[in-house]
């Protein structure tokens, strides 16, 4: 007799924990892929030949392309896509401020470029942080506290700030108009972030691809009244241009979002935030192997060490740590476009 008839309960309890490994398996190479797709955002932003478009007309365009197709993937998914009142009003709340981050981000890109931008961008855990001292009342780990110098001596090195005047190879510093606006995206991510959590309770029935659809709409309209207003809003001018836009929609927006909302809620929090790093961190691979962009070891190490002070912020922000969010396909250290 084999042993798996002599014991068909330990073969059962084998089948269970091969298929919990395989159901994980899948969900840590989803989120991987996921954030891996994001990190392609800046690099469509910065193949837009310059001066072809406007960067909040590029961050209408994106997000109005990519509602569209959220929209449909929702009802394939049988989502409503009826919201609340409550519920329109907190995606939309969301909506604006993801404009907001986009408004400020795209400007980052176009001064420091899109790895460094990005890294600036995800320092939205701290701003996150402090927003729910301020706005809820909420208390931080000490580890937290210690994580904050540790990121702002990261960007200081990233920068350029620190080691950027020791001649040789030393790096130039960054603008600092572009990196006070990637800090910047840090604080409209935050925001959206908050927004988005205050309006769980309110978003009722509607699914996660219908919240990321009607926040894309709000984010959308809400860029082209703004680029309406400068002038900007015009067709794209070549197809070089319409592709990027509908790369940057289909890529990052759609595939990048919808995946991470699939397969993050099934990744445990502290391995979620590592995985969620690898946004930033190709965003710097692709920006060095497609734009040729040169870093010096300082700034290499400062950006190593500010996304190690953001994963450690993420998970000793609180006491036990947050949870990740399905609705948004984010952690407090998750991708911020």
């Amino acid at each position: 007799m084999s042993v798996s008839d002599a014991d068909p309960a330990r073969r059962a309890a084998c089948l269970a924990d091969a298929s919990r490994a395989r159901v994980r398996s899948r969900a840590v190479l989803g989120t991987a892929a996921g954030a891996i797709a994001i990190s392609f955002a800046p690099i469509f932003v910065q193949a837009i030949p310059h001066g072809a478009l406007g960067p909040t007309a590029i961050g209408a365009y994106r997000t109005l392309i990519g509602a569209v197709v959220l929209a449909a993937i929702a009802l394939l998914r049988r989502e409503s896509l009826r919201p609340s009142r409550r519920g329109l009003l907190f995606t939309s709340l969301a909506g604006v401020l993801f404009a907001g981050d986009l408004f400020v981000w795209h400007r980052s890109i176009a001064r420091v470029g899109g790895g460094l931008a990005t890294i600036l961008g995800n320092t939205q855990v701290f701003w996150t942080a402090a927003l729910g001292v301020l706005l809820l009342g909420e208390r931080l780990a000490g580890r937290f506290l210690l994580a904050v110098p540790v990121a702002i001596v990261g960007i200081a090195l990233a920068t350029g700030i620190l080691g950027g005047s020791a001649g040789g190879g030393a790096a130039t510093p960054a603008d600092p108009i572009g990196v006070a606006l990637g800090l910047g995206t840090a604080l409209f991510y935050a925001g959206y972030i908050h927004a988005v959590r205050a309006g769980r309770s309110a978003v009722g029935r509607m699914g996660a691809v219908a919240q990321m659809a009607w926040t894309s709409v709000a984010c959308g309209v809400t860029l082209a009244v703004v680029a309406t207003i400068e002038g900007t809003l015009v067709p794209p001018p070549d197809a070089r241009t319409a592709l990027c836009l509908v790369g940057v929609a289909l890529v990052a927006q759609v595939f990048g979002w919808v995946t991470l909302a699939t397969f993050i809620p099934r990744v445990p929090v502290a391995l979620a935030g590592l995985l969620l790093l690898l946004q930033p961190a190709f965003a710097v691979v692709w920006e060095v192997l497609i734009f040729g962009r040169a870093f010096t070891m300082l700034q290499v190490a400062g950006a190593g060490l500010t996304l190690l002070a953001i994963y450690g912020g993420s998970l000793a922000r609180y006491s036990p740590p947050t949870v990740v969010s399905p609705a948004t396909g984010s952690s407090d250290a998750g991708p911020s476009a």
